[in-house]
């Protein structure tokens, strides 16, 4: 009997999460066959760009003649601040990383496919002054995950195109 109710719960909740049209994150559903990509100052993000894009399908062209839609990818920034310093040594304690790009997606025309928009994210650290080293390879890591962070919310956004 215990084992029909749950098989039951697990069936309902099935079909109630399908329902609401839930599905994994990694299924990227882009309607885009082909798309440009121009960026004056953001090349890391559009080489991830391009990847995550040829990985799913989309052919990538080289000029916006050729393309369905260009994806503008302008003033691409990673600023540090300091947080905290110690109060009795003076020395750097906590520090904020700030990930900033626009991004915008027209058509060849020039029609507006996606307005522009500005991600942004912030991440912070604790810096460990006895381990300088490890440290600089936490910002190092933690500016690999912005990137990749700013990359999907980039193609989220792709897919809001219809």
């Amino acid at each position: 009997m215990k084992s029909v109710i749950s098989y039951q719960l697990s069936v309902i909740t099935i079909l109630l999460i399908a329902g609401c049209g839930f599905h994994l994150r990694g299924a990227a559903d882009l309607k885009l066959q082909n798309l440009h990509i121009q960026s004056e100052s953001a090349h890391k993000i559009a080489s991830e760009v391009r990847r995550f894009l040829t990985e799913k399908g989309v052919q990538v062209v080289p000029t916006s003649k050729a393309a369905q839609a260009v994806l503008y990818l302008r003033n691409e920034t990673v600023e540090r601040r300091v947080l905290s310093v110690s109060s009795r040594s003076g020395k750097l304690e906590e520090v904020e990383l700030n990930y900033r790009v626009e991004m915008e997606v027209r058509k060849p025309d020039n029609s507006i496919l996606l307005e522009k928009q500005l991600i942004t994210l912030l991440r912070d650290y604790r810096f460990d002054k006895n381990a300088v080293l490890a440290a600089g390879s936490e910002e190092d890591v933690l500016r690999e995950d912005m990137l990749r962070d700013v990359v999907g919310q980039i193609i989220r956004s792709l897919q809001t195109i219809r």
